[in-house]
This record gives C-alpha cells, structure tokens and sequence, in this order.
C-alpha cells in the first residue's frame, strides 16, 4: 500500500503537519506515564532538559552508568522520541547538553528537522517506520488491501480461530509467556520483564490494550496496543510457532478497536531494514511510512575496553540462557535480571 520514503530529513512523517518551525507532536514514547514505567521498571532516570533559549522546550534523555560503561540515550527503551523543541539553538544546546557527559550518544528523532540535519552526529538510516490512517474508519482499511491479503487473513476464522480484545493484566501476562518462548526460540533474545508491562498497565489503565488470537480458547497470537495522543500504538507481538499466520487478522482487529475507540492513526513502529519478512508484512497495511535515522555521537580518542567486554559477555550469557534446552522459566528470569542493561 505504501512505498518506503529514502529522504527522513525531507518529508514530513505523521503529526509534522505545522509550519517549518513548530515542535513536533508529544508521542506515546514522551508521555509521563511511559517514562514513570521505564524508569521503575529498568532503575534509571530520565532527565529533563529545557534549553535557555527556548524554555517553553523540553527534551528527554538518560545517562546510563553500568557495566557496560557510560553511555546517553535519548531516550532508551523507546522507539523514537524527538525532543520537544522548536529551534535550531534550542537543539544546539539540548546535542550540547548531551556532549557534556563525555560519552556516547544515541539519539532517535523522528521528524526533528535541526536534529536530522546535524552534522556532527553520524547518522545511521537503519530502520523503516509504518503506519496506518484511521482517519476513514477501520473499513477503509479493509478495503485498501489487496485481495490476497484479505484472503488470508479470512483463512484465520475458517481455521477456527477467534479474536478478542483484553485490558487485563492477567492477559496481559498470557502474551508475556508467549513473548519469552518467540524471542528465545526465534531470535535469541531475552524478553523484557513482566514487571515493565504491569508498570505500564498500572499506568495506561484501559488505554493498554492486548489483542488475542485463540484456538478453542487456548493463545495462539496476541499483540499489545497503548492509546496515546489520539494514536494506537502497536508495541509488542508474540505468537507460538504452529502453523497459523493470524497476525494480518490482528491487524485488522487492531484496526476496529482504534476506530471503536476513535483514534485517527495506528502507529505500527519501528523496523530494522534487514527484517525484510517483517518490513513486507507492515507494507501489506502500512498508508504511510519513512526511514529513520539514528544519531550516534562518540567523544574523539574515547576508548572503554571494560564496558566493550561487559557487553560481549552479556551477548554470551544471552546466547547461553536462549539455549533450546534452556526452560523458558529460566530465560525470563535472566530477562527480568539482565534486560536493564539493553537500552
């Protein structure tokens, strides 16, 4: 539906409908409630910086002080998070503030047009954003896709599978254990804790959402939403590895319960580009989409042999805990220990 835009200093992304000059829109991944949940749930703190020039401006960020060594990340655990901020001096003193540490910096605006246009950061075009107008109704959507993908996704309920639409925190936990088993068996990765999902529900209330799909009421697939600023925000998926492929029809349930709920975008997240299975399967749906840049600033001459050598042996002890033989039990644990040191 969409073809991906190769030029994210250029043309605007959702929400950039202002004159050259106004801040962008406060995201999901600015709001307070998602800071508080990150925060408690990964024991850090997330600063706030408002620039002299501009004091109506805010900007968000965190040093991250651990075995892995010093480290700034505007802002971790969160996919974009451009800073608040209206100006190219208001930007110059936020990269400023953020040099001062004396340690990398990541940086990931969206559409920040003095952010994305600076220099003196290396910029990193490795990820692709999608979303979805809803706008038009969940209808629309329906029938902006092509036949092939509405076949397939109605092959879902002939094969019996139901779906439903949850704000509990008990099956909230349902898609957790499904998201340990997928990232441990799929990806080699830990999962992040249970207690970071029951800190954002504790926070976003009815505003959390999860998707499920079931097989005779028993989980096959789930997704989880969170309602902010008038978007649906798809964050987090999980499926078991049987032979149904319902996540096209958790999309388009997604779809009606946004509309339902009258929210005019489904924000579908970021993506590396070298996830081309995932890539295709978002373009199947996606109205809209850009690349995205990161922003890596490193001090010259800064070396940290201890903090390089932190992070290849928590990489083997990931590989170990995601060992097939590994129960899953065991690999949230570690994740619930070890995921704090992964933003």
């Amino acid at each position: 539906m969409t073809n991906i835009d190769s030029d994210a200093a250029t043309d605007p992304g959702p929400g950039d409908h202002g004159p050259t000059g106004e801040r962008p829109p406060e995201t999901l991944f600015h709001a307070a409630a998602w800071r508080e949940a990150v925060e408690q749930a990964f024991d850090l703190k997330i600063e706030r910086f408002m620039p002299p020039s501009e004091p109506a401006g805010v900007a968000y960020y965190s040093v991250m002080d651990d075995i892995r060594g010093r480290r700034v990340v505007a802002t971790p655990f969160s996919d974009v998070c451009d800073p608040l901020l209206t100006t190219e001096q208001g930007w110059q003193q936020f990269a400023a503030r953020l040099r001062s540490f004396e340690a990398p910096v990541t940086v990931r605006p969206f559409i920040h047009r003095h952010a994305l246009a600076d220099d003196s950061f290396e910029h990193r075009c490795e990820l692709v954003w999608h979303g979805i107008d809803l706008s038009a109704g969940a209808d629309a959507v329906w029938d902006g896709l092509k036949s092939k993908v509405r076949t397939a996704i109605r092959r879902a309920a002939k094969q019996g599978l139901t779906f439903r639409v949850s704000t509990s925190m008990a099956d909230i936990a349902v898609f957790h254990r499904m998201h340990v088993d997928l990232r441990k068996s799929k990806y080699r990765m830990l999962a992040q804790p249970l207690s970071f999902f029951e800190e954002l529900h504790g926070r976003f209330g009815d505003d959390m959402a999860v998707i499920l799909a079931e097989e005779d009421g028993d989980p096959v697939a789930a997704m989880v939403y969170l309602a902010f600023n008038g978007v649906w925000y798809y964050k987090f998926s999980a499926s078991y590895p049987r032979h149904y492929r319902p996540n096209g029809a958790l999309i388009i349930e997604a779809c009606r319960e946004g509309d339902r709920r009258g929210l005019k975008l489904l924000d579908m997240g970021r993506s590396d580009l070298d996830q081309a299975g995932l890539v295709d399967f978002k373009e199947q749906f996606a109205s809209t989409s850009r690349r995205l840049s990161t922003l890596h600033w490193r001090p010259e001459h800064r070396t940290d042999p201890i903090g390089a050598d932190a992070g290849r042996t928590l990489g083997d002890i990931t590989e170990l805990l995601t060992d097939p033989d590994v129960p899953n039990e065991v690999a949230a644990r570690a994740g619930d220990r070890l995921y704090r040191y992964f933003g």
